[in-house]
């Protein structure tokens, strides 16, 4: 097993042996998964494979994806898994799944800032006819499932205003309707309003996670978010931030991110939303100064204005997630400090 592997499997080994009281749940379980191919939910992929091998749990996980960037090379290994079964497809068109599942998480998205800023009318069409599809098919199945994900995110709540940070689940948003990021934003917001309804009428147990700002082993680096520019600028030895670099994130190291989500699956409540993530703030300045402090290159940090004027239009000055809610179910925390996640992602890519 390669050095990359080895993190990503270690992460998730600790994941594994964390739920030993809730592996029960999941014994002899089918799970589906849409948008499984991407980087956040492609671990559920090594997660369903450790139950099997390690703890015999025999679960099922089938993975719906488009794979538009491709069939991730990670996940190959998995291919002849009979376990783990991968299906392409476009969600945004109307289609049936003939088979019953046990669990549900759904998070086909387009959901990278680049791609959702070139195709805003796809981003619209597979972030909420996706879901309605996905929905209707699933209630129309004879079993419904025990529990339901929905994958929204932080990006509902907009540019919040200071008195909101750390940000509650009620906070209704500070939000623009037809800026540059609004056709994820806005598809995002539409989407928990599909699933809350959809739960009070036909009772589907659904839930909904709102995730922050998520990096680590395995990120896409073509996506322009902030921590895969932060290691392509390491690789080339020289790191281009677009602004001042005072806006502040909470960053939650991925495997947080699964617990998380796996939490609330097992033991969330019905037609609420979560919000999953690290509470320690940090500005955008500073964790680009602490990848370079860890990593074995020396690299050049310059700040200049982007020519693209709609780089940072409705970007959030601030973004941190109140955690309370999450922290009553089961006691559930993020574990992984910053720094650690920061040391870990530069290993899988070995800049340290």
């Amino acid at each position: 097993m390669n050095i990359n592997s080895k993190i990503i499997f270690d992460d998730v080994e600790e994941i594994a042996k964390e739920f030993k009281n809730y592996r029960s749940k999941l014994k002899n379980k089918k799970i589906i998964i849409t948008g499984g191919a991407g980087f956040l939910l492609s671990y559920f992929c090594d997660l369903i494979y450790i139950f099997n091998s390690k703890y015999q749990l025999n679960v099922e996980l089938i993975v719906y994806d488009k794979f538009v960037l491709g069939f991730p090379n990670r996940l190959k290994k998995y291919k002849k898994n009979s376990n783990i079964k991968f299906i392409n497809k476009d969600l945004s068109k109307k289609f049936r799944i003939n088979t019953s599942c046990d669990y549900l998480i759904h998070g086909a998205s387009i959901a990278s800032p680049i791609f959702y800023r070139k195709y805003p009318i796809d981003t619209i069409k597979v972030n909420v006819l996706g879901l309605i599809n996905i929905l209707d098919t699933i209630n129309l199945s004879v079993k419904k499932p025990k529990s339901i994900i929905f994958m929204s995110s932080s990006e509902v709540y907009g540019n919040p205003s200071l008195e909101n940070i750390p940000t509650k689940e009620d906070y209704n948003g500070n939000v623009s309707f037809i800026g540059p990021r609004a056709c994820y934003d806005e598809s995002k917001r539409i989407g928990e309003t599909i699933c809350v309804n959809y739960f009070n009428k036909y009772k589907l147990p659904i839930k909904i996670i709102r995730p922050f700002n998520v990096f680590g082993p395995g990120q896409n680096l073509n996506d322009k978010r902030i921590i895969p520019d932060i290691i392509k600028g390491i690789k080339k030895k020289k790191i281009t931030l677009y602004s001042d670099g005072s806006q502040k994130r909470s960053f939650c190291y991925i495997s947080d991110q699964i617990r998380g989500i796996l939490n609330i699956l097992i033991n969330g409540r019905n037609g609420e939303a979560y919000n999953i993530g690290n509470d320690e703030m940090v500005s955008i300045r500073d964790v680009t100064k602490s990848f370079i402090a860890n990593t074995k290159h020396h690299v050049k940090l310059e700040f200049k204005i982007n020519k693209d004027k709609n780089y940072t239009v409705d970007n959030p000055q601030n973004r941190c997630p109140n955690l309370s809610k999450a922290k009553k179910v089961n006691n559930w925390k993020p574990i992984t400090k910053t720094k650690k996640g920061i040391l870990r992602t530069l290993q899988y890519y070995k800049l340290n």
